[in-house]
Protein backbone atom coordinates (compact mmCIF):
# COMPACT_ATOMS: atom_id res chain seq x y z
CA UNK A 1 0.00 0.00 0.00
CA UNK A 2 2.84 2.39 0.84
CA UNK A 3 4.37 1.80 -2.59
CA UNK A 4 1.06 2.62 -4.30
CA UNK A 5 0.66 5.80 -2.25
CA UNK A 6 4.21 6.82 -3.10
CA UNK A 7 3.57 6.24 -6.81
CA UNK A 8 0.33 8.23 -6.60
CA UNK A 9 2.16 11.09 -4.91
CA UNK A 10 4.82 11.09 -7.63
CA UNK A 11 2.18 10.99 -10.36
CA UNK A 12 0.29 13.89 -8.78
CA UNK A 13 3.46 15.97 -8.65
CA UNK A 14 4.23 15.21 -12.30
CA UNK A 15 0.72 16.27 -13.32
CA UNK A 16 0.97 19.50 -11.31
CA UNK A 17 4.42 20.33 -12.69
CA UNK A 18 3.33 19.72 -16.28
CA UNK A 19 0.15 21.76 -15.79
CA UNK A 20 2.17 24.65 -14.37
CA UNK A 21 4.37 24.52 -17.46
CA UNK A 22 1.30 24.50 -19.71
CA UNK A 23 -0.04 27.53 -17.89
CA UNK A 24 3.22 29.41 -18.41
CA UNK A 25 3.26 28.35 -22.05
CA UNK A 26 -0.30 29.63 -22.39
CA UNK A 27 0.70 33.00 -20.93
CA UNK A 28 3.64 33.13 -23.33
CA UNK A 29 1.41 32.39 -26.30
CA UNK A 30 -1.10 34.98 -25.13
CA UNK A 31 1.64 37.57 -25.43
CA UNK A 32 2.27 36.66 -29.06
CA UNK A 33 -1.25 35.60 -30.03
CA UNK A 34 -1.87 38.84 -31.90
CA UNK A 35 1.27 38.41 -33.94
CA UNK A 36 0.84 37.43 -37.54
CA UNK A 37 1.29 33.80 -38.39
CA UNK A 38 1.73 32.50 -41.86
CA UNK A 39 -1.38 31.32 -43.66
CA UNK A 40 -0.90 28.23 -45.77
CA UNK A 41 -2.85 25.32 -47.20
CA UNK A 42 -3.72 24.16 -43.68
CA UNK A 43 -4.13 27.39 -41.66
CA UNK A 44 -6.62 29.86 -43.11
CA UNK A 45 -6.07 32.89 -40.83
CA UNK A 46 -3.06 34.90 -39.70
CA UNK A 47 -4.01 35.27 -36.02
CA UNK A 48 -3.94 32.69 -33.28
CA UNK A 49 -7.04 34.03 -31.51
CA UNK A 50 -10.01 35.95 -32.90
CA UNK A 51 -12.69 37.76 -30.82
CA UNK A 52 -16.24 36.55 -31.42
CA UNK A 53 -19.23 38.89 -31.56
CA UNK A 54 -22.13 37.01 -29.96
CA UNK A 55 -25.32 37.00 -32.01
CA UNK A 56 -28.26 38.67 -30.19
CA UNK A 57 -30.51 35.70 -31.09
CA UNK A 58 -33.30 37.91 -32.35
CA UNK A 59 -34.65 34.99 -34.30
CA UNK A 60 -32.91 31.64 -34.57
CA UNK A 61 -33.93 28.01 -35.00
CA UNK A 62 -31.13 25.63 -34.05
CA UNK A 63 -31.23 21.83 -34.12
CA UNK A 64 -28.95 19.70 -31.97
CA UNK A 65 -28.55 16.04 -32.92
CA UNK A 66 -27.20 13.24 -30.76
CA UNK A 67 -27.32 9.48 -30.81
CA UNK A 68 -27.36 6.69 -28.26
CA UNK A 69 -25.93 3.18 -28.53
CA UNK A 70 -25.99 -0.05 -26.57
CA UNK A 71 -24.62 -3.31 -27.93
CA UNK A 72 -24.20 -6.85 -26.71
CA UNK A 73 -22.51 -9.94 -28.08
CA UNK A 74 -24.03 -13.37 -27.52
CA UNK A 75 -22.85 -16.84 -28.54
CA UNK A 76 -23.83 -16.60 -32.22
CA UNK A 77 -25.66 -13.30 -32.64
CA UNK A 78 -24.91 -9.69 -31.83
CA UNK A 79 -27.50 -7.09 -30.89
CA UNK A 80 -27.13 -3.37 -31.54
CA UNK A 81 -29.65 -0.78 -30.39
CA UNK A 82 -29.38 2.81 -31.58
CA UNK A 83 -31.43 5.97 -31.36
CA UNK A 84 -30.94 9.52 -32.63
CA UNK A 85 -32.96 12.59 -31.70
CA UNK A 86 -32.85 16.20 -32.78
CA UNK A 87 -33.83 18.82 -30.22
CA UNK A 88 -34.96 21.98 -32.00
CA UNK A 89 -34.74 25.25 -30.08
CA UNK A 90 -36.41 28.44 -31.27
CA UNK A 91 -34.86 31.63 -29.90
CA UNK A 92 -36.58 35.01 -30.05
CA UNK A 93 -35.22 38.31 -28.74
CA UNK A 94 -32.42 36.53 -26.91
CA UNK A 95 -34.65 34.01 -25.11
CA UNK A 96 -35.65 30.40 -25.68
CA UNK A 97 -39.21 30.59 -27.02
CA UNK A 98 -40.06 27.02 -28.05
CA UNK A 99 -38.71 23.46 -28.08
CA UNK A 100 -39.66 20.69 -30.50
CA UNK A 101 -38.13 17.32 -31.37
CA UNK A 102 -37.42 15.28 -34.47
CA UNK A 103 -38.57 12.66 -35.16
CA UNK A 104 -40.15 12.47 -31.66
CA UNK A 105 -39.27 13.36 -28.06
CA UNK A 106 -39.04 9.61 -27.31
CA UNK A 107 -37.98 8.22 -30.66
CA UNK A 108 -38.26 4.45 -31.07
CA UNK A 109 -34.80 2.83 -31.03
CA UNK A 110 -33.51 0.98 -34.06
CA UNK A 111 -32.55 -2.67 -33.52
CA UNK A 112 -29.95 -4.49 -35.60
CA UNK A 113 -29.55 -8.25 -35.21
CA UNK A 114 -26.25 -9.46 -36.64
CA UNK A 115 -26.04 -13.14 -37.47
CA UNK A 116 -22.84 -12.95 -39.52
CA UNK A 117 -19.76 -14.33 -37.73
CA UNK A 118 -18.12 -10.94 -37.17
CA UNK A 119 -14.83 -10.72 -35.37
CA UNK A 120 -14.79 -8.68 -32.17
CA UNK A 121 -13.25 -5.76 -34.08
CA UNK A 122 -15.81 -6.01 -36.89
CA UNK A 123 -18.61 -5.99 -34.31
CA UNK A 124 -17.18 -2.85 -32.71
CA UNK A 125 -16.96 -1.21 -36.15
CA UNK A 126 -20.50 -2.31 -37.01
CA UNK A 127 -21.89 -0.86 -33.78
CA UNK A 128 -20.14 2.48 -34.30
CA UNK A 129 -21.31 2.64 -37.90
CA UNK A 130 -24.91 1.83 -36.91
CA UNK A 131 -24.89 4.67 -34.36
CA UNK A 132 -23.38 7.16 -36.80
CA UNK A 133 -25.78 6.11 -39.55
CA UNK A 134 -28.77 6.65 -37.26
CA UNK A 135 -27.45 10.11 -36.39
CA UNK A 136 -26.70 10.95 -40.02
CA UNK A 137 -30.29 10.07 -41.01
CA UNK A 138 -31.60 12.57 -38.48
CA UNK A 139 -28.97 15.16 -39.44
CA UNK A 140 -30.25 15.05 -43.02
CA UNK A 141 -33.96 14.77 -42.37
CA UNK A 142 -34.24 17.46 -39.71
CA UNK A 143 -33.98 19.82 -42.68
CA UNK A 144 -37.77 19.41 -42.97
CA UNK A 145 -38.04 21.75 -39.95
CA UNK A 146 -35.91 24.41 -41.70
CA UNK A 147 -33.33 25.04 -38.94
CA UNK A 148 -30.95 27.98 -39.39
CA UNK A 149 -28.16 26.01 -37.72
CA UNK A 150 -27.65 22.27 -37.21
CA UNK A 151 -25.21 20.99 -34.59
CA UNK A 152 -24.13 17.37 -34.23
CA UNK A 153 -22.85 16.13 -30.89
CA UNK A 154 -19.34 15.03 -31.77
CA UNK A 155 -17.24 14.96 -34.88
CA UNK A 156 -18.71 15.73 -38.27
CA UNK A 157 -16.94 12.72 -39.81
CA UNK A 158 -16.18 9.18 -38.60
CA UNK A 159 -13.13 8.78 -36.40
CA UNK A 160 -10.26 6.95 -38.14
CA UNK A 161 -10.55 4.16 -35.56
CA UNK A 162 -14.10 3.48 -36.81
CA UNK A 163 -12.94 2.90 -40.38
CA UNK A 164 -12.89 -0.80 -41.31
CA UNK A 165 -10.43 -2.23 -43.79
CA UNK A 166 -11.56 -2.53 -47.37
CA UNK A 167 -12.83 -6.05 -47.89
CA UNK A 168 -14.01 -6.45 -44.29
CA UNK A 169 -17.58 -7.61 -43.82
CA UNK A 170 -18.68 -4.21 -42.52
CA UNK A 171 -17.13 -2.19 -45.36
CA UNK A 172 -20.44 -1.94 -47.32
CA UNK A 173 -22.10 -0.44 -44.23
CA UNK A 174 -19.25 2.05 -43.93
CA UNK A 175 -19.66 3.02 -47.60
CA UNK A 176 -23.38 3.60 -47.00
CA UNK A 177 -22.52 5.74 -43.98
CA UNK A 178 -20.30 7.99 -46.10
CA UNK A 179 -23.20 8.58 -48.48
CA UNK A 180 -25.41 9.57 -45.53
CA UNK A 181 -22.81 12.11 -44.42
CA UNK A 182 -22.66 13.54 -47.93
CA UNK A 183 -26.44 13.93 -47.87
CA UNK A 184 -26.20 15.75 -44.56
CA UNK A 185 -23.52 18.08 -45.95
CA UNK A 186 -25.86 19.00 -48.81
CA UNK A 187 -28.93 19.47 -46.62
CA UNK A 188 -27.94 22.53 -44.57
CA UNK A 189 -26.37 25.95 -45.02
CA UNK A 190 -24.83 25.86 -41.54
CA UNK A 191 -23.80 22.42 -40.28
CA UNK A 192 -21.23 21.78 -37.56
CA UNK A 193 -20.13 19.12 -35.12
CA UNK A 194 -19.34 20.14 -31.54
CA UNK A 195 -16.74 17.91 -29.90
CA UNK A 196 -17.03 18.20 -26.12
CA UNK A 197 -13.95 16.28 -25.05
CA UNK A 198 -11.57 16.38 -27.97
CA UNK A 199 -8.37 14.37 -27.52
CA UNK A 200 -6.77 15.88 -30.59
CA UNK A 201 -3.23 17.24 -30.47
CA UNK A 202 -3.28 18.62 -34.01
CA UNK A 203 -3.54 22.29 -32.99
CA UNK A 204 -0.64 21.90 -30.55
CA UNK A 205 1.39 20.31 -33.33
CA UNK A 206 0.62 23.24 -35.65
CA UNK A 207 1.69 25.72 -32.96
CA UNK A 208 4.93 23.82 -32.43
CA UNK A 209 5.72 23.66 -36.14
CA UNK A 210 4.41 27.00 -37.39
CA UNK A 211 4.41 29.48 -34.50
CA UNK A 212 7.18 28.61 -32.05
CA UNK A 213 9.59 28.20 -34.94
CA UNK A 214 9.13 31.93 -35.63
CA UNK A 215 9.75 33.04 -32.05
CA UNK A 216 13.27 34.32 -31.49
CA UNK A 217 14.02 32.38 -28.33
CA UNK A 218 15.00 28.91 -27.19
CA UNK A 219 11.85 26.85 -27.70
CA UNK A 220 13.13 23.35 -26.90
CA UNK A 221 11.27 23.13 -23.57
CA UNK A 222 8.14 24.65 -25.11
CA UNK A 223 8.25 22.11 -27.93
CA UNK A 224 8.52 19.33 -25.35
CA UNK A 225 5.48 20.63 -23.44
CA UNK A 226 3.44 20.89 -26.63
CA UNK A 227 4.32 17.32 -27.58
CA UNK A 228 2.52 16.18 -24.40
CA UNK A 229 -0.43 18.56 -24.53
CA UNK A 230 -3.88 18.16 -26.05
CA UNK A 231 -5.36 21.06 -27.96
CA UNK A 232 -8.05 21.92 -25.43
CA UNK A 233 -5.57 21.77 -22.55
CA UNK A 234 -3.34 24.28 -24.35
CA UNK A 235 -6.13 26.58 -25.51
CA UNK A 236 -7.70 26.73 -22.05
CA UNK A 237 -4.69 28.87 -21.13
CA UNK A 238 -4.52 30.79 -24.42
CA UNK A 239 -8.07 31.79 -25.32
CA UNK A 240 -10.27 34.15 -23.36
CA UNK A 241 -14.03 33.51 -23.13
CA UNK A 242 -15.57 34.73 -26.36
CA UNK A 243 -12.51 34.00 -28.48
CA UNK A 244 -11.92 31.37 -31.13
CA UNK A 245 -8.79 29.97 -32.69
CA UNK A 246 -7.87 30.36 -36.32
CA UNK A 247 -9.64 28.13 -38.82
CA UNK A 248 -7.74 25.10 -40.06
CA UNK A 249 -8.49 22.21 -42.36
CA UNK A 250 -10.00 19.20 -40.65
CA UNK A 251 -7.57 16.78 -42.23
CA UNK A 252 -5.35 16.03 -45.17
CA UNK A 253 -6.71 13.39 -47.56
CA UNK A 254 -3.13 12.26 -48.13
CA UNK A 255 -2.74 11.21 -44.49
CA UNK A 256 -6.33 10.76 -43.25
CA UNK A 257 -8.13 7.87 -44.94
CA UNK A 258 -11.59 8.89 -43.70
CA UNK A 259 -11.20 12.38 -45.15
CA UNK A 260 -9.99 10.84 -48.41
CA UNK A 261 -13.02 8.52 -48.48
CA UNK A 262 -15.30 11.59 -48.67
CA UNK A 263 -13.95 12.46 -52.11
CA UNK A 264 -14.68 15.99 -53.31
CA UNK A 265 -16.18 16.90 -49.92
CA UNK A 266 -12.78 16.51 -48.26
CA UNK A 267 -11.74 20.02 -49.28
CA UNK A 268 -14.79 21.56 -47.58
CA UNK A 269 -14.17 20.33 -44.03
CA UNK A 270 -12.67 22.69 -41.44
CA UNK A 271 -12.38 23.22 -37.70
CA UNK A 272 -11.68 25.80 -35.00
CA UNK A 273 -11.74 25.95 -31.20
CA UNK A 274 -14.08 28.23 -29.27
CA UNK A 275 -13.88 29.18 -25.60
CA UNK A 276 -17.48 29.75 -24.59
CA UNK A 277 -17.14 30.24 -20.81
CA UNK A 278 -14.38 31.06 -18.36
CA UNK A 279 -14.04 27.87 -16.33
CA UNK A 280 -14.48 25.21 -18.99
CA UNK A 281 -12.23 24.00 -21.76
CA UNK A 282 -12.70 25.25 -25.32
CA UNK A 283 -14.95 23.21 -27.55
CA UNK A 284 -13.82 21.95 -30.94
CA UNK A 285 -16.13 22.97 -33.77
CA UNK A 286 -15.91 21.01 -37.02
CA UNK A 287 -17.87 22.35 -39.97
CA UNK A 288 -18.65 22.03 -43.64
CA UNK A 289 -18.28 25.04 -45.94
CA UNK A 290 -18.33 25.16 -49.73
CA UNK A 291 -17.63 28.89 -49.88
CA UNK A 292 -15.67 31.24 -47.61
CA UNK A 293 -14.67 29.04 -44.66
CA UNK A 294 -13.54 31.95 -42.46
CA UNK A 295 -16.82 33.78 -42.97
CA UNK A 296 -18.70 30.58 -42.13
CA UNK A 297 -16.59 30.14 -38.98
CA UNK A 298 -17.39 33.70 -37.88
CA UNK A 299 -21.10 33.03 -38.31
CA UNK A 300 -20.97 29.68 -36.52
CA UNK A 301 -18.97 31.06 -33.59
CA UNK A 302 -21.33 34.03 -33.21
CA UNK A 303 -24.31 31.67 -32.95
CA UNK A 304 -22.73 28.93 -30.84
CA UNK A 305 -21.28 31.32 -28.25
CA UNK A 306 -24.55 32.73 -26.81
CA UNK A 307 -26.29 29.33 -26.71
CA UNK A 308 -23.36 27.80 -24.78
CA UNK A 309 -22.77 30.42 -22.08
CA UNK A 310 -25.48 29.71 -19.52
CA UNK A 311 -23.13 27.97 -17.06
CA UNK A 312 -19.64 29.35 -16.34
CA UNK A 313 -18.30 25.82 -15.79
CA UNK A 314 -20.00 23.94 -18.64
CA UNK A 315 -19.81 25.63 -22.01
CA UNK A 316 -21.71 23.25 -24.29
CA UNK A 317 -24.66 24.32 -26.48
CA UNK A 318 -27.86 23.77 -24.52
CA UNK A 319 -29.57 22.22 -27.53
CA UNK A 320 -26.96 19.44 -27.63
CA UNK A 321 -27.38 18.76 -23.91
CA UNK A 322 -31.11 18.31 -24.51
CA UNK A 323 -30.57 16.05 -27.52
CA UNK A 324 -28.18 13.91 -25.48
CA UNK A 325 -30.75 13.43 -22.72
CA UNK A 326 -33.37 12.33 -25.28
CA UNK A 327 -31.12 9.95 -27.22
CA UNK A 328 -29.58 8.02 -24.33
CA UNK A 329 -30.18 4.30 -24.15
CA UNK A 330 -29.80 1.97 -21.18
CA UNK A 331 -28.27 -1.50 -21.17
CA UNK A 332 -31.51 -2.78 -19.63
CA UNK A 333 -33.36 -2.00 -22.87
CA UNK A 334 -31.20 -4.47 -24.78
CA UNK A 335 -31.51 -7.05 -22.00
CA UNK A 336 -35.29 -6.79 -22.34
CA UNK A 337 -35.05 -7.39 -26.09
CA UNK A 338 -32.85 -10.46 -25.55
CA UNK A 339 -35.34 -11.83 -23.02
CA UNK A 340 -38.19 -11.29 -25.48
CA UNK A 341 -36.37 -13.23 -28.20
CA UNK A 342 -35.66 -16.08 -25.77
CA UNK A 343 -39.33 -16.16 -24.76
CA UNK A 344 -40.34 -16.44 -28.42
CA UNK A 345 -37.91 -19.10 -29.65
CA UNK A 346 -36.51 -20.67 -26.51
CA UNK A 347 -33.02 -20.59 -25.03
CA UNK A 348 -31.24 -21.59 -28.23
CA UNK A 349 -27.44 -21.96 -28.26
CA UNK A 350 -27.17 -18.90 -30.51
CA UNK A 351 -28.69 -16.82 -27.72
CA UNK A 352 -26.43 -18.07 -24.93
CA UNK A 353 -24.57 -15.39 -23.04
CA UNK A 354 -20.81 -15.38 -23.35
CA UNK A 355 -19.03 -17.57 -20.80
CA UNK A 356 -17.37 -14.58 -19.12
CA UNK A 357 -20.86 -13.28 -18.31
CA UNK A 358 -22.34 -16.54 -17.05
CA UNK A 359 -19.73 -18.07 -14.77
CA UNK A 360 -21.41 -20.04 -11.97
CA UNK A 361 -18.87 -18.82 -9.40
Amino acid sequence: MERILSELSDAAERVKTLEDKRHRLGLFLREIKGAAISKDAEILEDRMAIPVAADPLKRLRVAGVDGGLVKHAYHAIDLILTRAVAAVFDYADGNLANVTYFPDPLATPRLSVITDPYSEQDFAHAADIERMATEAHVLSNVSTLSPDLVLADGSLVPHPSSRPKKGDGVWPKYAELLELYKRAFASHKLLAGVVEDSRSTHFSEMIAAKVLSRVGTDTKELQDILSRTRDTNLLFHVLKPGERSFVFRLGDPATNAVIADLGEHANNLYAFYLKTVEYDRPIRVEFYAKGDAVRTADKLASLILPISSQNAEYGIPAVIIEADSRAKLREEELTTIHSYIVDRVGDLPSLYKLRRESRPF
